[in-house]
């Protein structure tokens, strides 16, 4: 019973990170079992590498200013208009400085473009208690030119919505903390190579509250996402199946696995939101 206990009081949402130069993790405190949760450990991409200058084009950064502070989430660009993430990195957003076609977050490079908006989707059924729901929209101020730096990336067909992709190899990517040690988010893209593994096997672990509107990577072997990273992608087969949400708090590395909005269960909502056309 006191395993039970600890692990619902320890289990918490993955946030944003404070700005770029403190990078203070902030920290909401969804209750569970009647109890507030206790700050989340640091956030990462754990496990994994740097990855290839722009070999991921789809990859967003968000740095998202609200009236406690300006903080830091990931995202990936869906059309030339619209960035996908999480609700919970944009609720309670002013403005949003969307960069595109980076590697090293700290420079301006030659490769980024970056634009400023107030405009974002939230899905009308965010649920910021039970993290369910956990998908927004950043609309953009104007079309993004693209180019080898900065690519849309494709979302599931609707004949692949209900697919659980359950043992299949994903990627997941961002701007993370790179070490426990380390207290300031990643310089340059990480991205770290993990399964998908069943809701069952994941409602085991997170004692029931995982949704069918969720998908779930194993952890194993330390390969991990954390809340630095929330709002990123996660690609199987170069579809985005999932959206960073949440995990523990007791660490990223223990082997317990990382929680996702499943992509597939919002296709009618992005097209209807967006005008995006969804493969059949």
């Amino acid at each position: 019973m006191l395993y039970i206990i600890v692990i619902l009081n320890f289990l918490t949402l993955i946030q944003c990170q404070m700005n770029l130069v403190t990078i203070t993790p902030n920290h909401p405190d969804p209750l569970f079992n009647g109890s507030p949760a206790p700050p989340a450990i640091a956030a990462r991409i754990v496990g994994g590498e740097e990855a290839r200058p722009n070999s991921l084009p789809y990859q967003a950064a968000l740095v998202i200013n609200t009236k406690n502070g300006v903080f830091f989430c990931g995202g990936s660009l869906i059309s030339t208009m619209h960035v996908l993430t999480a609700a919970h990195c944009v609720d309670g957003a002013e403005k949003v400085e969307v960069i595109l076609g980076a590697h090293n977050i700290r420079e301006l490079e030659p490769t980024q473009r970056r634009y400023i908006t107030s405009k974002f989707i939230i899905h009308p059924e965010w649920d910021s208690y039970y993290l369910t729901n956990d998908i927004a929209l950043v609309v953009l101020p104007e079309h993004v030119p693209l180019s080898r730096h900065i690519q849309v990336v494709a979302l599931p067909s609707l004949s692949e919505a209900r697919s659980t992709f359950r043992g299949m190899t994903g990627i997941i990517s961002g701007w993370g903390r790179a070490s426990d040690e380390n207290k300031k988010i990643s310089n340059v893209l990480r991205l770290v190579e993990t399964d998908v593994i069943s809701n069952h096997w994941c409602n085991v672990q997170y004692l029931g509250i995982i949704k069918s509107t969720q998908i779930c990577t194993s952890g194993d072997l330390g390969k991990n996402t954390c809340n630095g990273d929330s709002g990123g992608p996660l690609v199987v087969n170069n579809r985005q199946v999932g959206i960073v949400s949440f995990g523990v708090a007791f660490g990223c590395q223990v082997g317990w696995p990382a929680v996702f909005t499943r992509v597939g269960n919002y296709l009618v909502w992005i097209s209807k939101s967006t005008g995006i056309s969804i493969r059949i």
